[in-house]
């Protein structure tokens, strides 16, 4: 059985009527062709939609990343800015301790030289006046320096890489060498400390305590005219002019070895003392110390006066070294001597 159908090759025939008088289009496919203008059609569209939903796609992608990177943008750049104030602060804090590292070399410079002047007194040496430091004190800040010397200014120009490299390894020389020395010095100073103590423990059994509220010497220890015959003599002790009634005070610790009154010395006590050494005070209005008493430097022993062979008040006052007297400015010192010097 045979058909005679074949749709392949059918032709169609489409029309085009437009409005009015004017003519009509005719045009003739096959159904092949028109299956095929039709599939490609599709096809075209389909694309067409696919490139449509991709350019949308990629359109958010592109806004998205457009975001990203303006928020990355913006927190790089905050970072960098965080980052340049930290650099900043970081420089403020190096010079800051550069200037404090250099206050650490002026304090251990102060160190020792007050190490040295307390090692010149427990030396035997006192003419170095107390143990106040010479050395001024140096600026806790650099904006204390700046007040100290006056105003300051000038352009600010920025320090270079080399600038803070040196600056970095000078303030690490400065504190290492500090850091360094410091047991050394601590060391040393403790000894001085304990040659100090010893000292001070020394200059309490040595008559160093100036031993009346007065300073007015009256007449030194040695030749002198008597003040009653006039004669050249030997004065054996020191005269201390004062008030009647004033204290007076042991030059150190002792023992009171005897008191009493004699027409020369008058009311008179003498102190033996843990170094070997005696003192004698005479012309007292009073003695209040005893014999037996257990005496401490600076303690009173006695009342200014101007008993026995003396023309007014006044404090004679002996010093006795193996059995000789020896001037007593040897060990006492004048109140405000020390200031002076």
């Amino acid at each position: 059985m045979k058909f005679g159908f074949k749709p392949a090759n059918r032709k169609f025939t489409i029309l085009v009527v437009p409005e009015g008088a004017s003519p009509v289009f005719r045009f003739r496919t096959r159904l092949a062709l028109l299956l095929s203008l039709l599939v490609s059609a599709i096809v075209v569209i389909g694309l067409v939609l696919v490139l449509i939903v991709a350019n949308r796609s990629h359109s958010s992608r592109i806004v998205a990343l457009e975001t990203e990177l303006s928020s990355s943008k913006d927190y790089y750049e905050s970072t960098v800015d965080d980052k340049e104030q930290a650099i900043d602060t970081l420089l403020t804090e190096l010079l800051d301790l550069s200037e404090k590292s250099k206050t650490i070399e002026s304090r251990m410079l102060e160190l020792e030289q007050l190490e040295a002047e307390l090692k010149a007194i427990t030396n035997g040496n006192r003419q170095t006046g107390g143990l106040a430091p010479t050395v001024a004190v140096a600026a806790d800040s650099p904006g204390e320096a700046y007040e100290q010397k006056g105003g300051v200014g000038g352009e600010s120009i920025p320090l270079s890489e080399e600038d803070v490299l040196a600056l970095i390894n000078e303030t690490k020389d400065s504190i290492a060498a500090s850091l360094n020395e410091m047991p050394d010095l601590q060391s040393r100073l403790e000894q001085t400390k304990i040659n100090v103590e010893k000292y001070k423990e020394m200059m309490r059994i040595l008559p160093t305590y100036w031993p009346t509220d007065s300073a007015r010497v009256t007449s030194q220890f040695g030749k002198r005219s008597d003040p009653f015959s006039g004669r050249l003599t030997v004065h054996s002790g020191l005269d201390i002019g004062g008030q009647t009634g004033d204290p007076i005070y042991a030059a150190a610790d002792g023992t009171v070895t005897d008191t009493g009154y004699s027409s020369a010395r008058g009311n008179y006590a003498t102190i033996k003392h843990p170094s070997g050494l005696q003192t004698i005070y005479m012309h007292m209005k009073k003695t209040i110390a005893t014999k037996g008493d257990v005496v401490k430097q600076g303690d009173k022993i006695g009342l200014l006066g101007s008993t026995g062979r003396s023309t007014g008040p006044h404090l004679h006052i002996e010093v006795i070294k193996g059995g000789v007297t020896v001037d007593p400015l040897i060990y006492l010192t004048i109140p405000g001597e020390d200031e002076n010097q």
